[in-house]
């Protein structure tokens, strides 16, 4: 059907055209107080219709699929393109990419996490709770949809399914423990050791004490590298750094973090979530972003490419991601690890804290990536090797080129980690000399 949609709407243009058909679907199964209160389905594609008029664009949507509805769409999408001004950049062809493999999509998740088996599934997990424990949370299986045809004869086709699962358990004191999982396979959805996680993080947490401000040796779980991570590569998107914006902007050849930083955008890893092209029908490949903290690549967009003299990478993310949509961000993100593992990692700290997740970060100076934000969900001082006391939440102020060169281990393991709505497979890392400039009392 997609593509007699698509094949409707090119024949009726007058103008370059590009339509996309997209469906983030949603089986979604919330829970609070340890009881489900909510459970959601949702199935709504969006065709959007873009045209090109020299440097005169305009884009709408329908969610109709009729014959009608899709030359309504086209009529209301010329009206637009008739008033609009002109941009910078005119239409940017894609050149034809050949047949891109649809994603092989794990057919199991849909079947054993229908709404019955999410039910089964936390109901095992919300027995486990001790008395005075509850739970709070997400189970959801998501379709991510993608159909893409242009004036070009481009033509793209899409569909993945993949599970996504957070926890909060709380204790009745207020303490509490946090726990993730996101695969697009069944197997790699482990949600029951994310919840053990989140129970064991909780009952670790009861009776947090004040930690002295200052600088520390830190222990970060992958979810709190991703956290940070994000940022460094908001820097990596080719419009900023063409514009002079950011830490990496003129910077493309240097070393900027230290040398056991190395990260990857690798389409490749069945682990990550695998839309095969980009929002312009580009196919993704493999981009060396960082090397031992040389920046190895930028990512650019059609657009931005042209406007540059550059190839384009084949990140681009659409208008709904506004102005990160002008260049790209990576979205298969692989960080090379260590040789240790987190009991380890902690064992060799004398003096530290581990943090489970960081929350409300936000940039401080986007040209030194001064970052800040808060601990959460399991804090602990680690002294002479050992885990001994729950900590309150503490706020974090750092520069990223500080705290990304000073990492000093890394573990083999890498672990799903949810970023820029897919995964990224991160290790647990030591940082020296992190600063931490407000607590909680």
């Amino acid at each position: 059907m997609g593509k007699q949609i698509i094949d409707k709407l090119l024949s009726i243009s007058k103008f370059k055209t590009v339509v996309n058909i997209a469906n983030n679907g949603e089986r979604l199964t919330r829970f609070a107080n340890s009881e489900i209160h909510q459970n959601v389905e949702i199935d709504d594609a969006i065709i959007s219709l873009s045209l090109w008029d020299g440097k005169k664009s305009a884009t709408s949507s329908t969610n109709a699929y009729d014959d009608a509805a899709l030359e309504k769409l086209m009529t209301e999408t010329e009206a637009m393109l008739s008033f609009a001004p002109e941009g910078e950049y005119e239409y940017v062809a894609t050149p034809p990419q050949g047949e891109i493999a649809p994603a092989i999509n794990d057919e199991r998740i849909g079947q054993k996490l229908d709404i019955k088996g999410r039910a089964e599934v936390l109901k095992r997990c919300i027995d486990t709770l001790p008395a005075d424990f509850t739970a709070a949370g997400a189970l959801s299986i998501n379709t991510n949809l993608g159909i893409r045809g242009d004036c070009d004869k481009n033509f793209y086709y899409n569909s993945f399914d993949y599970v996504s699962f957070d926890v909060v358990v709380t204790h009745k004191d207020g303490d509490t423990g946090h726990g993730a999982a996101s695969a697009n396979n069944l197997d790699g959805a482990d949600i029951d050791a994310a919840f053990a996680r989140a129970l064991e993080k909780a009952k670790m947490a009861i009776g947090p004490v004040y930690a002295d401000l200052g600088a520390y040796t830190v222990v970060l779980e992958p979810a709190a590298v991703a956290n940070l991570l994000m940022y460094a590569l908001f820097g990596l998107n080719g419009a900023s750094y063409d514009k002079g914006m950011g830490y990496a902007a003129g910077r493309l050849g240097e070393k900027i973090f230290g040398d056991n930083f190395t990260i990857k955008d690798d389409i490749n890893n069945p682990h990550t979530f695998q839309r095969k092209a980009d929002a312009e029908g580009r196919r993704r490949q493999p981009v060396d972003l960082f090397t031992n903290g040389v920046l190895q690549n930028v990512l650019y967009c059609n657009k931005t490419a042209k406007k540059a003299g550059k190839e384009p990478t084949g990140h681009a993310l659409g208008s709904m991601w506004g102005a990160a949509s002008e260049g790209g961000l990576p979205m298969n993100i692989i960080m090379q690890g260590g040789d240790s593992n987190l009991a380890d990692m902690i064992a060799g700290v004398e003096r530290g804290i581990l943090v489970t997740h960081f929350h409300y970060c936000n940039t401080v100076n986007p040209k030194t990536l001064q970052i800040t934000g808060l601990t959460r969900d399991g804090t602990f001082l680690i002294e002479n090797g050992k885990i001994s006391k729950p900590l309150c939440n503490m706020r974090f102020t750092e520069s990223l080129l500080n705290a990304f060169s000073n990492i000093k281990v890394l573990s083999k393991e890498l672990t799903p980690a949810g970023m820029f709505g897919g995964v990224a497979l991160l290790p647990s890392v030591v940082i020296e000399n992190f600063h931490f400039t407000s607590g909680q009392k």
